[in-house]
């Protein structure tokens, strides 16, 4: 039987690799502010900056980053990326037997891995369309996304296991190794990219990453998409600061079963990859799209409409509904940007719609609090909900909607 992937062995050997990778990254997550907290006597604060230190680069350097994806070999970057994670990561448990180990050393490591997961990802997600092919681009999406989806349950599991028989420090380890997998996966690969197309004369990083920018304000497919995203996510993102309020203040919920609802959310998202493809291909793409904004904005109403008494089961059924959905949105969105956009501007492009993304994410958790303080928590969670639909209005009344299967949408022209 014919593979539906372009390079199935190389695209094979990456998802591979990056699977392990997932379960060592979400390891580290928990692994790190444990360490601060326990072993070098950290505080709230210094968690904080360790979890801003990981998100930070991607919001302020997507867009450079971006320019050189598109300057050299995407598969050259994401082996030195995985070989200075690799080297970060392992100094921790290197620096805790040597008793040498302080909170400033693990801010610096987790700023240079933060860095390096930038150039990664743009990377990785800029390379996915060269081994997966137009046609298996869908399917790549949602083999990467059931990865991740599983590693965020299984990662944090091994976590604790690794930290109570090797130690908090000892723990991290774990992902270290997860990138030693990562890196071998991508030696083993056999595909090589064509050489990036010559320059007639040298331009600037900042005006290079400006045209990732301009590409997508050009195109009224990609422009649409973006809008989509940064509507939806401002939305989830405000929706999910007011959803812990109204867990433990409202609905006197424990943290036990509140950690429970976001287990449930996890299964949610690896159902959501698992159909996404199929379920695009009965409804088209432009209505799963529609569909799913759809379906999480109405998600989050349910928790007002059950009130407190129904809290419990509200909870539980909305993270389940908003896990499936956003996991087909973003399987989506990501196969369109990169069926759309051509292959010398993908870096750009993707390193952009990355530096928006996490942007609004990190604005919706400020917005979030500012709704929930000024119309309370009930009715901002209705504000939320209003937010995320509102996404929905850039697909219905853009020519995402008439995109069916995506797989032979025109590619972008290129901004020069």
């Amino acid at each position: 039987m014919q593979s539906l992937f372009a390079h199935p062995r190389d695209f094979r050997k990456l998802w591979i690799g990056q699977t392990i990778s997932a379960f060592g990254d979400k390891a580290s997550r928990v692994a790190l502010p444990t360490v601060a907290l326990l072993s070098l006597g950290g505080t709230a604060w210094d968690v904080g900056v360790l979890a801003a230190l990981r998100f930070l680069p991607f919001v302020l350097l997507g867009s450079v980053v971006g320019v050189w994806v598109d300057r050299t070999s995407r598969r050259k970057i994401m082996i030195w990326a995985d070989v200075g994670r690799l080297l970060a990561m392992g100094y921790v448990p290197l620096a805790y037997l040597l008793d040498i180990l302080t909170l400033g050393q693990l801010f610096v490591v987790a700023g240079v891995v933060g860095t390096l997961t930038v150039f990664f990802e743009v990377a990785a997600q800029s390379y996915i369309p060269a081994l997966a092919g137009p046609d298996g681009i869908v399917a790549a999406n949602e083999r990467m996304q059931t990865s991740r989806a599983v590693a965020e349950v299984g990662g944090a599991a091994a976590a604790g296991g690794l930290m109570q028989f090797l130690g908090n420090a000892l723990a991290i380890l774990a992902d270290a190794l997860s990138f030693l997998a990562s890196l071998i996966s991508l030696l083993l690969m056999r595909h090589r990219e064509d050489p990036a197309p010559a320059q007639d004369k040298p331009r600037s990083a900042l005006r290079e990453a400006r045209e990732g920018l301009a590409m997508l304000m050009a195109d009224p497919r990609l422009r649409n998409l973006m809008f989509a995203t940064t509507t939806v996510n401002l939305g989830v993102a405000s929706g999910a600061a007011i959803m812990l309020v109204f867990a433990y203040d409202y609905g006197k919920l424990s943290p036990g079963v509140v950690g429970l609802a976001f287990a449930v959310g996890t299964v949610g998202l690896i159902l959501g990859a698992i159909t996404s493809g199929a379920i695009s291909r009965k409804l088209t793409v432009g209505r799963t799209l529609t569909l799913a904004i759809l379906l999480t904005g109405l998600s989050y109403l349910l928790l007002p409409i059950g009130g407190r008494d129904a809290a419990l089961v509200t909870m539980l059924v909305c993270q389940f509904l908003t896990g499936f959905a956003d996991s087909v949105f973003n399987i989506h969105t990501l196969s369109l940007v990169q069926r759309i956009t051509p292959p010398e501007m993908m870096g750009r492009v993707n390193g952009t719609a990355l530096s928006v993304v996490w942007g609004t994410g990190t604005l919706g958790g400020l917005t979030g609090g500012l709704i929930g303080t000024v119309f309370g928590t009930l009715p901002g969670l209705v504000v939320a909900a209003a937010i995320i639909c509102c996404g929905a209005v850039f697909v219905i009344a853009s020519p995402l909607r008439a995109i069916r299967d995506g797989a032979h949408e025109p590619m972008a022209n290129a901004v020069g």
